[in-house]
């Protein structure tokens, strides 16, 4: 009997023994477990954490790049203004030379046409002069010696008429004192000229010395009733000298009549 206790008391004791090692056991690998999941969360933590760090740093680099985009976008809008309004500037520009160039062509169509007809009518004038030379020219007969008494007489008469009289013909010569006009190269008339005499050159007042020899002259003059010499009131003369024609247009320029090119 002793010995079936003693073998029964070891037998529980085993069975104590084990059963204490298996609860220990099962701690032990509930704590494992606790540990484990306490890492993985910490390490899901972790992994959160460093997301969310690579989020917030995505989101500063996208907000970096829209904000540059934004800066590209607004240079770009800027640099369109400039270049509309440098082309608009220059349209305007490009259309004030081409108005300029129209006023200049005009204004030198304008100025060729006034020179044409001035030599036109220097031309005219210079013709009805050359034929009136050729006509018959009155010449002032020489004075002849008379009584005194008569002589009286007839200077008395001269100085209440006092009748002008026409002359055409060419310059021989001229002086600030006379003037020798002829018909076909034969001395005709020399006429007296004093400080009253008008002197008219090509349609200027002038004096008798700025007369070229050949200039086409109508004079004006009456018999002085003392000397009896022909006495100068108004001398018109035309140069041989005609106006020169227009210079040549230079190149790019137009001629009078010609369109302007566009």
């Amino acid at each position: 009997m002793a010995g079936a206790a003693a073998l029964t008391l070891g037998t529980a004791c085993e069975e104590r023994d084990r059963g204490a090692q298996e609860q220990a056991s099962g701690q032990s690998t509930v704590n494992d477990q606790v540990a484990q999941a306490q890492q993985r969360t910490e390490s899901a933590f972790d992994s959160a954490r460093q997301a969310q760090e690579q989020a917030s740093e995505q989101q500063k680099q996208a907000s970096s790049a829209q904000q540059e985009l934004q800066d590209k976008q607004r240079e770009y809008q800027e640099a369109q203004a400039k270049a509309h309004s440098a082309a608009q500037q220059a349209q305007q520009a490009q259309q004030g030379a081409q108005q300029q160039k129209q006023e200049a062509q005009q204004a030198q169509r304008q100025q060729s046409e006034t020179l044409a007809q001035q030599n036109q009518q220097a031309r005219q004038q210079s013709e009805q002069l050359r034929q009136q030379s050729q006509q018959p020219v009155a010449v002032a007969p020489p004075p002849q010696t008379q009584p005194q008494g008569a002589q009286t007489q007839q200077q008395g008469a001269q100085a209440q008429q006092g009748s002008e009289q026409q002359v055409v013909g060419e310059v021989l010569s001229a002086s600030d004192q006379e003037l020798l006009l002829s018909s076909q190269g034969e001395p005709q008339l020399r006429l007296q000229v004093s400080p009253e005499t008008q002197v008219m050159v090509d349609g200027r007042q002038a004096n008798v010395g700025d007369i070229e020899e050949g200039s086409q002259v109508r004079a004006s003059y009456r018999t002085d009733a003392q000397s009896g010499e022909p006495q100068a009131v108004r001398i018109e003369a035309t140069s041989q000298v005609q106006p020169t024609a227009p210079a040549a247009p230079e190149s790019g320029e137009s001629t009078p009549g010609s369109q302007p090119t566009q």
